[in-house]
Formats: C-alpha cells, structure tokens, sequence
C-alpha cells in the first residue's frame, strides 16, 4: 500500500475531525454522557426513571446516536451498572493494596469496608443503583448476584491469595453466597440511612462478619464505641 493509500485508509477508519474530535471520540463521548446520564437518573429516581428520551435528553445526545451505541434501554441500563460498579471496585482495590503495603491485611480488609461506605456516602446515587436498584429490577439483579461474590473474591485475593483460591471452589460456594448476601443486605440498610451504630463500628462489624464466615485467620482490634454516628 503506498503512503498516500496509507493515509487514506486512515482517513476513512478515523474521520474528519470536528472540534478537534474524530467520530471515534465522538463516539466515546456521547457514549460516557449517556452513561452519566442513566447513573444521575437510575440514582435519583430509579430503573423507571432510565428511558431513551430521558437519557438523551440529560446528556444532550439526539435518540438516533442512541441507538448507534445501544440496541435497547436494557444495555444502557446494564452499562450504568458496571460504570457504578467500577467506581466502587476501584478506590476500595487502590486502599486496600496500600493499607496491606503499609499496614498489615488486616488493616487492608478494615480499609475495604471503610473505602465502600466513604462512595456510597459521598455519592449516595451509587448506593441506590448498586444495593436498592439492583435488588429490584430484572436486569441488574443477576448481574448484581454474580457481581458481589467476585469482588469479594477479588479483594481477598489481593491480600491473602491462598484463601480465595480456596473460596472459589464448589465446597465453599455457599459460604461464599451467604456471605455476600448478609454484606448486601448491610449495606442496603446503611445506604438507605438505617444507623444502629456509628460508622467506624459498622466498618468492624463488617470486617468481622468477614474474618468469621469466610474463615480468615486474622484478629480484629477491639472497636472504639461512640455510642451514635459521628
């Protein structure tokens, strides 16, 4: 291919540019904005809240690009899951990677807890798509039913890689299972603003529920009662 087959062969795949994008940024772009969209609407208002028109509308994007990146609401609806997910799963991996490096993997599972109530307080929308809305609607439940026992795994696994290898096998599915429902179903309830203790207890009531079903041989500081959340 000569040179100037070469650049046009580019040309074709990457487009003209239009404010400095390629129709591939394009692409991603409105992409992201639909997204955050469906994050805003489904965590606020709920799964109901997600159509077409009401996504296209927040992110400003016409119906007809909507279809270009998602064959129904369903889809855009199962990519606001994972986006939300993500933003959960990632700074909980980057705390508890650094509280093991530097602290000790007890302290890295303390970290863990502590990180995932800091995202759901300080964006309580994540809260609502990851624990109430998922539990609720067709589309996300399965997704949400595989998702929290292999996160969990994931977390193990980057402290203590032994243990979730043995997790994951069939003997230990149900312990698995339970486990994830009972983290679920607390952090529903303190998503949701059901306050039985302050936060840092809730935080050792988690890691303890941990430690004890999943078999982990670490030992808990004792936790410091404040009587009420801070």
């Amino acid at each position: 291919m000569t040179t100037t087959a070469a650049a046009a062969s580019t040309q074709e795949r990457t487009g003209r540019l239009w404010q400095g994008q390629t129709p591939d940024a394009r692409e991603a772009d409105r992409r992201q904005r639909l997204v955050e969209a469906g994050i805003d609407l489904v965590g606020t208002q709920g799964v109901a809240a997600l159509t077409m028109r009401a996504a296209c509308r927040e992110a400003s994007v016409g119906p007809r690009y909507f279809y270009e990146l998602f064959a129904t609401r369903e889809e855009l609806l199962e990519a606001v899951y994972d986006e939300t997910v993500s933003r959960i799963r990632t700074p909980i991996l980057a705390a508890v990677v650094d509280a093991a490096e530097s602290v000790g993997v007890t302290a890295a599972i303390i970290a863990a807890f502590d990180t995932a109530v800091a995202v759901v307080e300080d964006d309580p929308r994540l809260g609502r798509i990851l624990f109430r809305e998922s539990a609720a609607d067709d589309t996300l439940r399965p997704r949400s039913q595989a998702a929290m026992p292999e996160f969990v795994l994931t977390v193990i696994g980057e402290v203590m890689p032994e243990r979730a290898d043995e997790l994951r096998g069939p003997e230990s599915g149900w312990t698995l299972l339970g486990f994830s429902a009972a983290l679920f179903a607390l952090f529903l309830a303190w998503s949701e603003g059901v306050r039985h203790t302050s936060r840092d207890e809730f935080v050792q009531h988690c890691a303890s529920l941990a430690i004890n079903d999943l078999a982990l041989d670490l030992e808990l500081p004792a936790a410091r009662r404040t009587g009420g959340r801070p």
